[in-house]
């Protein structure tokens, strides 16, 4: 029974995601239409090098990262607690060998690392606390640009199909570069998992776009200022939603992997993720808004001031000997 449910469970999680795929397809379709015959209206060869151009990241944003991860072999470091004899040893290794590939080690620890392998019982925890420590940095460096360039580029982009698409192309890259830096894979039903979560993510942003949010503040306030006003908003809304939901992917695709800490349940897994998503997002936006937001104001009221100084400037006096005459 537990098997059957087990296979139910994961029929519909395929299922899920062929339809998610479906609906992604189907928005990405009309837009891209859309635009390509504004583009044919203007020149025929416009229109056709605009559907090369999203074939081309379809394939190689799209297509080809979320196909490469499957090729990675399926491990999590809470497994090295549960393996033994040979299965422990080969992950082990694997361990050292992804250390010694994929990270800035010194000399020192290098040796260090190969060291552990010589260590009977005690060779996955200091493995599992040294990898942890040298890969949870490229992890985070990785998902803190990802989430700050979904931020500016869905902020600051008009249009659901470039918003679907990069969300798309961003976050399965993310997740092929987070499997390549830490050199294994979540299981395939946890990999679905996640592809779920970026298709839906992928439809919530065109949604966003759609929503035309920058007209709710003008309601409240009149004039250009609030205009203005909600343009910015909707903008930071957009960029602050979307970055949150992919560092909410990341975050749960890096705890399947580095997460060791076997008795954690599923729930404080859940909390330490959004804790995790919520403290990087804070960094994102204050450095989206100095860039978008504060500095062309800055910008805008310095010019304003020199106007103004400008304007007031009295007139030349003409000299003393011409006054006379």
């Amino acid at each position: 029974m537990k098997t059957k449910n087990t296979q139910r469970t994961s029929s519909w999680t395929i299922v899920l995601f062929i339809s998610l795929v479906i609906l992604v397809a189907m928005g990405l379709i009309s837009n891209a239409l859309e635009i390509g015959e504004r583009l044919g209206n203007v020149h025929i060869v416009l229109e056709i090098l605009f559907y090369v151009l999203i074939a081309v990241v379809v394939l190689g944003g799209i297509v080809y990262p979320l196909v490469g991860v499957f090729f990675a072999p399926i491990f999590s470091l809470e497994k090295l607690h549960n393996a033994d004899g040979t299965a422990r040893r080969k992950w082990c290794k694997k361990l050292v060998d992804n250390l010694l590939e994929n990270v800035e080690l010194t000399p020192e620890e290098q040796e260090e690392v190969k060291g552990y392998l010589t260590l009977q019982d005690e060779t996955d925890d200091k493995l599992i606390e040294f990898f942890d420590r040298k890969i949870t940095p490229e992890l985070n460096k990785e998902i803190f640009d990802t989430a700050r360039k979904i931020f500016i580029i869905t902020a600051v982009s008009q249009n659901s199909a470039y918003d679907m698409l990069g969300m798309a192309s961003a976050n399965f890259s993310l997740i092929k570069r987070i499997v390549e830096i830490c050199g294994f894979r979540p299981s395939n039903a946890q990999v679905f998992r996640i592809y779920i979560r970026v298709l839906s993510m992928t439809l919530l942003a065109g949604s966003l776009e759609d929503m035309d949010i920058e007209e709710l503040i003008p309601m409240v306030t009149e004039g250009a200022l609030g205009k203005a006003l909600g343009i910015v908003a909707a903008s930071a809304a957009q960029g602050t939603v979307n970055a949150l939901t992919t560092l909410r992917m990341a975050a749960i695709t890096k705890n399947y992997l580095l997460n060791a800490d076997v008795s954690m349940t599923r729930k404080e897994l859940r909390k330490k993720s959004y804790a995790e998503a919520m403290s990087i997002l804070k960094n994102i936006i204050k450095q989206g808004m100095d860039e978008k937001v504060k500095e062309p104001v800055k910008n805008f009221f310095s010019r304003k001031k020199n106007i103004e100084v400008v304007d007031i400037e009295p007139p030349h006096m003409l000299p003393d000997h011409e006054n006379s005459e």
